[in-house]
């Protein structure tokens, strides 16, 4: 692969948006915003990785994998465009466990994922549209990701990110248990999900029954059986849990206001 050679000056997600005249999310072209810096988007079949971008100077290719979903490959090109502005001079190659997961111990995976959520998902932009959904749940989560093109995974995170669900927490599990989760900011650390779903939540039935339907609607739960700590049994949650392809089950909980206070 070839090296990215660096130029003087990074380009920010804001100004690349700017600079195009972007007002609403459908305008965030991603392949256009590729091209407008330089770089050409190619799909071709990738060995080891699942995206990946070679350059020189001030032109380049993004390279991804074909047959993924259009919102999985929206996020692949902007989050090479991450690595594009603040990355060149270093050899990238990206697996999928390494696009979208906002790792916490692969420092340039997370910066390229927080600049490709920053250009598909502006704050302006997208701040304005969660603040048309007054609770956090699936009905709100399929209408933001819809506006902006993105998966629903992606959008979840900057949705927890937004600072507009300030009692929002999803967590992610796989056959092998829980595999991370998100808390809005204001949330106290205490508050921290069990390591195994208890057989009484409603992800746990979705998990290991395939016939069990995602659910339709929030629900009610005892925090205890999330949360294990002195104070988690004078509380009640909701949750929601859905299916995602490839990943599991992924759960939105909404704490009691009372719980962060």
């Amino acid at each position: 692969m070839a090296r990215i050679d660096p130029l003087p000056t990074n380009l920010s997600p804001e100004s690349l948006l700017q600079s195009l005249g972007v007002a609403e999310p459908r305008e965030i072209d991603i392949e256009a915003i590729a091209y407008y810096v330089g770089l050409r988007v190619k799909r071709r079949c990738l060995k080891c990785c699942e995206a990946m971008i070679t350059g020189k100077g001030n032109k380049g290719i993004i390279s991804v994998a074909p047959g993924g979903m259009p919102q999985r490959e929206r996020f692949s090109i902007a989050h090479e465009l991450g690595h594009w502005a603040m990355h060149r001079g270093e050899t990238v190659a990206c697996r999928s466990t390494d696009i979208g997961k906002f790792s916490k111990g692969n420092e340039v995976e997370r910066a390229a994922d927080q600049y490709a959520a920053s250009l598909l998902m502006p704050w302006s932009l997208f701040k304005a549209e969660c603040r048309e959904h007054r609770r956090l749940d699936l009905k709100a989560l399929k209408a933001v990701s819809a506006a902006f093109n993105t998966s629903q995974t992606a959008t979840l995170i900057r949705m927890i990110d937004s600072d507009v669900y300030p009692t929002a927490i999803m967590i992610s599990h796989g056959a092998g248990g829980k595999k991370w989760h998100r808390a809005a900011r204001g949330i106290p650390g205490y508050w921290f999900p069990k390591a195994d779903l208890h057989s009484e939540s409603f992800a746990f039935d979705l998990l290991h029954n395939a016939n069990a339907p995602d659910q339709g609607f929030p629900r009610k739960i005892d925090a205890d059986a999330w949360f294990d700590n002195w104070a988690a049994p004078k509380y009640q949650i909701t949750e929601q849990s859905f299916r995602v392809p490839g990943e599991g089950v992924i759960t939105i909980l909404n704490l009691d206001p009372d719980m962060i206070r």
